[in-house]
């Protein structure tokens, strides 16, 4: 349902001013850390968390949205274990695409100003980052749009 809601500009806009998007991000990085422990998979939740939190960033500057670092700094490195324990392109780009979209309102040095993000969590970024462009040569048709999200985000 919040992924239908921010679909539009109005959606984002009451999520951000609500801060609901904190804990929207705080249950993706939930369901991503328990993903596949008790034996199943939650993969569709986990991708309609992810269009969420994608909707809100990319209306970010439509809807004058600023984001708190120290949230999206544990989703980076939520995405990058997620990216490291599959094989599928789907969320390579998935997760690699947000990562795009939160570099753009960050730096390096503001990230590792943050307490639970260090040169480890940068280097896993950095491999992430590395993976879906490496794999852009294996462009699907369900992965294109999120490749050109990408790339734009990483120029």
């Amino acid at each position: 349902m919040l992924c239908q809601i921010t679909l539009r500009d109005e959606g984002c806009e009451l999520l951000a001013a609500s801060r609901g998007y904190i804990a929207v991000v705080e249950c993706l990085v939930k369901l991503i850390q328990s993903d596949g422990q008790n034996g199943e998979e939650d993969s569709g939740s986990i991708f309609l968390a992810c269009d969420t939190v994608m909707n809100i960033l990319l209306k970010r500057e439509n809807i004058r949205f600023s984001p708190e670092m120290s949230t999206f700094s544990s989703l980076l490195k939520a995405l990058a274990y997620w990216v490291d324990g599959t094989e599928d392109p789907s969320v390579v780009m998935m997760a690699a695409n947000i990562c795009s979209l939160i570099c753009n309102f960050t730096s390096e040095e503001a990230l590792l100003k943050q307490p639970s993000f260090n040169a480890s969590s940068l280097d896993s970024l950095a491999g992430l980052i590395a993976r879906s462009l490496s794999s852009s040569g294996l462009d699907t048709s369900d992965t294109a749009d999120l490749l050109e999200l990408i790339t734009a985000g990483y120029s």
